[in-house]
């Protein structure tokens, strides 16, 4: 009766430790150390029916305790948790399975000391301690996969230990199991093995294949081998080994056709968003399709938010930090705020059935462990894909940036795909750029082809006031055969006048002015300019200015502004008014 209660004591403090450690430290994933804690619940459970020499059930739960051991290790190595090449630890814990059954069969079995040591107790712990050891390497120094493996250890040394000797002593092994995986859970570095990371996609190699296949065959040509000369005695380790290799090799088979899949839809999500973008006349039509692109790139819940910033004034309404020097493709903003997450359960009714509990699972009490403000932090970032591309940057030199802010394991996992989905984007609002600037070109071109021979004085401005289009009328006012490309209309008036025209032109609107036009002589011109705001027009993109000459000496009467136009008059027209009045 006592060891029963020693070992319900045991089985309870050490689960008791693995939920306390989730709500302190409240891993990323919390699906392997509640399989963890369900193998320790089911391995004392079969420690109590053992002491009460229910050895039937007994065996039952230890079964279930390697089941439930051999899922948390699946768990811990899957979706780029720490362990990224987690298919050549597979191949290689197939080989190691097979090659212990062969062991086990033609060495260890025919040896009368070993004849009371549980083959498939002893495989799966020599398994068990493959994987500890293969997550200290991947993480080296870590507290809590050394406590794994201790735990791991102390169960081989229990079951190796007391078939041959019997006793409280050799029951230690278990002891040391209890303990060290409840207190893996309670250390804080057991956040580090559920973090994730990037998975790998490990090139295709015949000489892997041809180890997890000749694993694979290991079972059944060792009971080939045993039935021909009779008796088959290891019956159960045989079955036991195949079981497991089989498992792996579902396993492995399974992770490859998931990553296939995974870059399959990327591929087609990336052409449809390829034929979007071609497709996409203006800038509201590439944000919608590089919108939807995201939304077949990522998963649904893996991104909280989505910045389409097509220039640089956008981007800065951002605050991001400043980008880092020199061209980069992309790159990350460390410190940047959580993404809120929704509060409802969304399963997709397509995936296997072992994947929607998992993801119920992690949903349901992951957000119960990681209720506090620090459950999501480590594994959320923002990443930014400036939309520019070096062949065309003087096409649209305003910038801009793709912004992305979710899970950091599913934006790292797709960095690739949105790095091409940004630059087909800066490629799209080029084409547009170029093709609105070559409307704008042959607009002008046709302009001044009408408007050549006319006296109309026309200016037409960018939106920065640099002057695009001047008539040759201007040309001749002013008496410059040529005007610098980067000259603006600030540049063509008196001083005294440019505080009007800046005026002017950043309120927006249409409107009309009063100024003066400086010759290079030094000589000036009255003219009255009406300006209309065409920046919304697609074809123009700016101001329309025309100009008449009110200081005309030859049309003094009607070029003469009327008296309530006085106050629009520039500083030393009204200078010279004043003048003239009491002059005699």
């Amino acid at each position: 009766m006592s060891r029963a209660i020693e070992w319900i004591l045991l089985g309870a403090g050490s689960c008791t430790a693995i939920i306390v450690g989730l709500r302190w430290h409240r891993p990323a994933r919390v699906v392997p150390w509640l399989l963890l804690a369900g193998a320790i619940a089911a391995l004392a459970i079969g420690d109590v029916f053992y002491a009460f020499d229910e050895m039937p059930f007994a065996t039952g739960f230890y079964l279930a305790m390697f089941v439930l051991v051999a899922g948390a290790l699946l768990q811990f190595t899957q979706g780029g948790s720490v362990l990224v090449d987690r298919a050549r630890l597979i191949d290689l814990l197939a080989f190691a399975c097979a090659a212990l059954l062969i062991v086990w069969v033609f060495v260890i079995g025919d040896n009368g000391f070993a004849g009371e040591i549980a083959a498939s107790d002893v495989i799966g712990s020599l398994l068990l301690i493959a994987v500890a050891i293969r997550l200290n390497l991947a993480v080296p120094g870590n507290v809590a996969a050394m406590l794994l493996l201790a735990g791991s250890v102390g169960l081989l040394a229990g079951d190796v230990l007391y078939p041959l000797f019997p006793g409280e002593a050799a029951e230690s092994g278990y002891r040391v199991l209890y303990v060290a995986w409840g207190l893996a859970a309670l250390h804080p570095s057991m956040v580090r093995l559920t973090q994730p990371m990037t998975p790998s996609t490990p090139r295709w190699r015949g000489r892997w294949a041809a180890l997890l296949g000749a694993s694979v065959a290991t079972p059944p040509i060792v009971l080939l081998i045993e039935a021909l000369q009779g008796e088959v005695n290891d019956g159960v380790p045989i079955a036991i080994a195949g079981a497991i290799t089989l498992t792996l090799t579902i396993t492995r088979l399974a992770d490859s056709a998931t990553l296939n899949s995974l870059a399959l839809g990327r591929e087609q999500g990336l052409r449809g968003a390829s034929t979007a973008l071609v497709a996409a006349a203006d800038v509201p039509a590439v944000d919608e399709a590089v919108r939807r692109a995201v939304a077949a790139l990522l998963p649904h819940d893996a991104v909280g938010r989505v910045v389409f910033a097509p220039d640089d004034r956008r981007l800065a309404a951002e605050a991001l930090p400043p980008a880092p020097p020199g061209r980069r493709r992309t790159w990350w903003v460390d410190g940047s705020a959580p993404v809120e997450a929704s509060s409802s359960v969304v399963i997709d009714a397509g995936m296997p059935f072992w994947r929607r509990g998992r993801d119920l699972l992690n949903r349901r009490f992951g957000g119960w462990f990681r209720s506090g403000s620090a459950g999501q932090a480590g594994e959320e970032a923002t990443l930014v894909c400036p939309l520019w591309l070096e062949p065309l940057a003087v096409a649209r030199p305003s910038g801009g940036a793709l912004v992305l802010t979710g899970r950091r394991d599913a934006l790292t996992a797709a960095h690739d795909a949105l790095e091409v989905l940004a630059g087909q984007a800066a490629l799209a609002l080029d084409r547009i750029s170029l093709v609105e600037a070559v409307g704008r070109r042959d607009s002008d071109l046709y302009l001044r082809a009408v408007i050549s021979n006319t006296a109309d004085l026309m200016l037409v401005l960018d939106e920065d006031q640099r002057i695009r289009y001047a008539s040759p009328a201007l040309h001749d006012l002013l008496g410059e055969d040529n005007i610098s490309p980067l000259a603006t209309l600030e540049d063509l008036v008196h001083p005294d006048d440019r505080g009007q025209i800046r005026r002017a032109f950043t309120t927006g609107g249409d409107g009309t002015i009063f100024c003066a036009l400086r010759r290079p002589d030094h000589s000036q011109t009255l003219v009255e300019a009406t300006y209309r705001d065409l920046r919304g027009d697609r074809l123009v993109q700016g101001f329309v200015v025309t100009m008449r000459n009110a200081g005309d000496p030859q049309d003094t009467i009607d070029r003469i502004p009327h008296r309530d136009q006085l106050d629009e008059l520039p500083a030393w027209i009204n200078r010279r008014s004043a003048q003239h009045k009491f002059r005699y």
